[in-house]
């Protein structure tokens, strides 16, 4: 499993919109709401500005993303750390946590 990343940009908002809600879902169905779940393309690009955001790549394939801002003195706010579900549970989120 080759792991790789790469920044993304306001151009990858509907790519990253996809990826939210298919790693999101479960909890939307199960909660009702998701504030991860259902963002708009418009709101996605906004985020990407606020909040860098690094797209997850499993072998080529588009995975995830984790969306980190750096609050300077070495201290960092994840904003959001997702995996597709057939992905989950195979230590790729720790990797991407230990990447970042």
């Amino acid at each position: 499993m080759l792991i790789e990343y790469i920044n993304a940009t306001k151009n990858d908002a509907k790519l990253l919109v996809d990826i939210y809600n298919a790693a999101f879902y479960s909890d939307f169905i199960k909660y009702g709401e998701c504030p991860a779940y259902g963002r708009t393309i418009s709101d996605m690009e906004k985020s990407t500005e606020r909040f860098p955001k690094t797209i997850i790549l499993c072998d080529k394939k588009t995975i995830g993303v984790i969306s980190i801002q750096n609050k300077g003195n070495g201290n960092y706010y994840i904003g959001c750390l997702c995996v597709i579900p057939e992905y989950q549970s195979k230590g790729i989120g720790t990797q991407a946590f230990k990447h970042i």
